[in-house]
């Protein structure tokens, strides 16, 4: 008989792959979050409409994600076990459609300029497929089915957050890389260099990811009975009898905005806040550029070791949610203090501050990542451990959305404030063209929203984290359940 701790150990191939596959959906998640607002309002060329239109499609889309991300949960829960797996063929869809969503979305036709309604068709088309493209990519689902040990599934979480915070690094550098190949071009256009420097790192991004989920195989898929029929509102009886699933939505509903509304006004503040003559509203790019470099390396670096030592802490700790409560406080406290001397009128003579304030809590976030999701995906466990269902996609649906819906409320809030303010940027010399005498305004509501904000919410979903049912004598039998109860997928 063989040994199953020796055959469900994991293999380079599968740290090498989930690292390699989620090079497209790091790369888009970074270049969406940082650059998609910047792009519509300062390099589209299509002036203050950008603002109004990134900031309404950024809520219907959230309003689409409401039946979307349900729906395509439950084609995945429904999907038939192969000799590719259940999983992998949506994985594999996912990168295609999120490459060809981030091309279209950036390479927005000067000829649609002077013309609303086509400027409104294609962005929505190429949004909603980059953001189909995203809720299909589930790499929880996989990281589930290759081990049932958290502690393994930490370890498998290193290498892609690792890989993702370098992409988050060449993504706080896109627009010095723009701005190089633009000059090395010749091209004379913000606007075109964005569209090719856009299309060339997605290209290469969808290579290295089909390459990645074609070398997984996955092992513990539970065995269901025919008869449980997967349907679209079983997410509703999930939330209601996994306490588990519930109170980790509720945690972030909160925990996850620390994230989004820190770094959804960054590089606008560093923008206006460092990089910006106040007298006559023009914009050093050369200084924003480096600027933003150095920004991405002073969050960088707590990021890397962050997330290489969360592993081995959260295994001493003992709990995942242990942990997570104590970098939740780590994450939120920052804020406050960005906030407090904003009000005082200190943080734009302190850029070294925040720097200090924003790599403190990007090591905290570095780390809570592990634990974060370790937890997610116990979740998906307890539905199976408790209810007997295997509702992982569903469960990973429920997430996403949530994770979506954040990042857009936030993209969403800064593009209120730019309105509001009489936000806009000539596109060819990226000069402020509104009231000068508003960007100490708008400075403060972006910090509003870096800091205020991002702290009370902190503050709320740590107390709420207090209620989580699973304990140390749960986790250890619900493994112990599911090891028994589940089969790999045929050889590929």
């Amino acid at each position: 008989m063989k040994n199953p701790k020796k055959t469900g150990e994991l293999k380079f191939r599968d740290y090498f792959g989930t690292t390699a596959m989620s090079v497209t959906d790091g790369l888009a998640a970074t270049v969406m979050t940082g650059l998609f607002m910047l792009y519509l309002t300062d390099y589209a060329g299509i002036g203050q409409w950008g603002a109004i239109l990134g900031s309404g499609l950024l809520m219907f889309a959230r309003l689409f994600d409401a039946v979307n991300d349900p729906f395509e949960g439950w084609l995945m829960d429904r999907g038939k076990i192969t000799k590719y797996g259940k999983y992998r063929p949506f994985i594999f869809l996912s990168i295609l459609m999120t490459a060809a969503g981030l091309c279209g979305l950036f390479s927005l036709p000067s000829v649609f300029a002077d013309n609303p309604v086509m400027i409104c068709v294609w962005v929505i088309v190429f949004y909603l497929l980059y953001d189909m493209g995203a809720t299909f990519y589930a790499p929880n689902l996989i990281y589930r089915t290759l081990s049932l040990d958290p502690n393994d599934r930490s370890k498998l979480l290193i290498a892609p957050r690792a890989l993702n915070m370098i992409i988050g690094m060449v993504g706080a550098a896109i627009i010095m890389i723009v701005n190089g190949i633009n000059t090395a071009l010749g091209l004379n256009s913000m606007h075109d260099a964005f569209s090719v420097a856009i299309i060339s790192m997605m290209l290469i991004s969808a290579v290295l990811s089909l390459l990645g989920i074609a070398l997984i195989k996955e092992r513990h898929i539970p065995e269901i009975s025919k008869e449980d029929k997967v349907r679209v509102t079983d997410i509703f009886g999930m939330i209601k009898t996994n306490g588990a699933l519930r109170i980790r939505l509720a945690d972030m509903l909160f925990t996850g905005f620390i994230w989004t509304f820190l770094f959804a006004a960054a590089t606008y503040y560093a923008k206006w806040a460092y990089c910006t003559d106040l007298t006559t509203g023009a914009v050093d790019t050369a200084k924003l550029g480096t600027f933003t470099m150095v920004s991405s390396l002073m969050m960088f670096f707590p990021l890397i070791i962050g997330t290489l030592l969360a592993s081995p802490i959260m295994k001493a700790i003992g709990s995942p949610i242990r942990f997570h409560r104590i970098l939740i406080m780590m994450e939120f406290v920052p804020g406050g203090i960005l906030f407090v001397l904003q009000m005082v009128g200190l943080l734009q003579r302190l850029p070294a501050v925040y720097l200090l304030c924003m790599g403190v809590c990007a090591c905290a976030i570095g780390m809570d990542y592990i634990p974060g999701e370790v937890i997610n995906i116990e979740a998906m466990d307890y539905e199976i451990y408790k209810n007997g269902k295997d509702r992982s996609a569903l469960c990973n649906a429920a997430n996403k959305f949530l994770n979506k819906a954040q990042s857009a409320v936030a993209s969403g809030l800064v593009g209120v404030i730019l309105v509001a303010v009489g936000y806009e940027v000539d596109s060819a010399t990226d000069t402020f063209l509104g009231e000068l005498s508003s960007i100490p305004v708008m400075l403060d509501w972006f910090i509003v929203i870096m800091g205020l904000i991002p702290f009370i919410l902190g503050l709320i979903g740590w107390l709420i984290l207090k209620r989580y049912p699973i304990t140390d004598e749960i986790r250890a039998d619900m493994h112990e359940k599911l090891s028994g109860t589940s089969h790999a997928a045929g050889n590929t």
